[in-house]
C-alpha cells in the first residue's frame, strides 16, 4: 500500500514501514490497480465471448429450425405435386344416375336435339367435382353459347362428308376449357377465361386417332386400351387450366383393369352399375394426371 504521509511503499500493517504514519488513509497500489482492472476487463471479456457465443448458437439454432422448416414445408410441397391427391374427382354414382337418367330421356324425346343441354348438364356436374391443386372446377358454357356453334360444326360435317368431324372434337374441347374456372372465380354463366385452354392440333389429334384405330383394328380390340390411353394423354398434355398445364401417367393396364371391374359390375346389375361405372373411370383419370408446369404457360387467344 501507498502511504499518504511520505508516498513511499507502507507495507501491510497499520502503520508506514518508512515513516510511521499511520496507514488510514492509504491508497491502492497502481499496479494493484492495474491489476484489478485487467482481471475486471479480463471476466467481462470473457462474459461477452460467453454471451457472444450463446447469441451465435441461438442464431444458428434458429437457423437450423428454419433450414428444417423450410425443408419440411418443401417436402410437403413435393409430396402434393407428385403424389395424390393433387388433382381428383369427388363425383358419386348415386348422384350422378339421375341425371344420367334425365339426359337420356332428353335426347329420346327431342331426337338429339337437346344434345346441348346433355353436353352442358354433364360438364356442369363434372367439373363441380373435380378439384386442381386445391381449387374446385367451376363450367360457365350454357347450351345457347355451344347450339350456335353446335349446328355450324354439324352443317360443316354434313358438307365435307363427315371429314370436319375432326375439328369437332377440337371445338369442343377447346370451347369447353374456355368456360372452366376454379369455383373462387365463378361469377357467371357464359365467361370465358383466356388462361384456360386447350391448344391440341387437328393434325396431330388426328395422327393419334390413326395410330389408335390400327392398334385396334390389328389386335382385333385388344389394345383398345391402349390406344384411348394414349388419346387421353395426348388431351390431357394439351389442357391448361389457369396457366397450369396437365400431364397424364395411367397406363393401358390400368384402364383395362378399370373397365374390366366395370364392365363385370355392369353385367351382374344388368346395366344398373353405369352411372357408378363412369364416376369410377373418372376418378381413375384424374388420380392419373397431375401438373406438368404452372406459371408460364401462354394462351393462344
Amino acid at each position: 500500500m501507498i502511504c499518504p504521509n511520505c508516498g513511499n511503499e507502507g507495507g501491510e500493517g497499520k502503520f508506514c514501514v518508512s515513516c510511521g504514519g499511520p496507514l488510514t488513509q492509504m491508497t491502492p497500489q497502481p499496479q494493484a490497480q492495474d491489476q484489478q482492472f485487467q482481471q475486471n476487463q479480463q471476466f467481462q471479456q470473457q462474459g461477452y465471448q460467453q454471451q457472444g457465443f450463446q447469441q451465435q448458437g441461438y442464431q444458428q439454432g434458429y437457423q437450423q429450425q428454419g433450414f428444417q422448416q423450410q425443408g419440411y414445408q418443401q417436402n410437403q410441397f413435393q409430396q402434393a405435386n407428385n403424389g395424390q391427391p393433387t388433382i381428383y374427382f369427388d363425383g358419386e354414382g348415386m348422384e350422378y344416375l339421375p341425371i344420367m337418367l334425365v339426359n337420356g330421356l332428353l335426347l329420346m324425346v327431342t331426337c338429339g336435339i337437346a344434345f346441348p343441354w346433355v353436353v352442358c348438364r354433364n360438364l356442369k356436374w363434372r367439373k363441380s367435382h373435380t378439384i386442381v391443386n386445391g381449387h374446385r372446377l367451376a363450367f360457365t358454357g350454357t347450351p345457347g353459347d355451344l347450339i350456335g356453334n353446335w349446328i355450324k360444326w354439324w352443317l360443316l360435317t354434313v358438307v365435307t362428308c363427315g371429314i370436319y368431324h375432326y375439328w369437332v372434337n377440337i371445338r369442343i374441347r377447346e370451347w369447353e376449357m374456355s368456360h372452366t374456372c376454379f369455383e373462387d372465380d365463378y361469377h357467371g354463366d357464359g365467361m370465358e377465361f383466356n388462361d384456360c385452354f386447350y391448344d391440341g392440333e387437328v393434325g396431330e389429334r388426328l395422327g393419334q386417332e390413326l395410330v389408335a384405330g390400327l392398334l385396334i383394328t390389328f389386335t382385333c380390340g385388344i389394345a383398345a386400351p391402349w390406344a384411348v390411353v394414349k388419346l387421353l394423354k395426348y388431351d390431357t398434355e394439351h389442357t391448361v387450366i389457369h396457366g397450369m398445364r396437365l400431364g397424364f401417367n395411367g397406363t393401358g393396364a390400368g384402364y383395362w383393369g378399370e373397365n374390366a371391374i366395370v364392365g363385370l359390375l355392369m353385367g351382374i346389375t344388368c346395366g344398373i352399375y353405369n352411372a357408378w361405372g363412369i364416376c369410377r373411370i373418372n376418378k381413375w383419370t384424374y388420380r392419373n394426371t397431375f401438373i406438368q408446369s404452372s406459371g408460364n404457360v401462354k394462351s393462344n387467344y
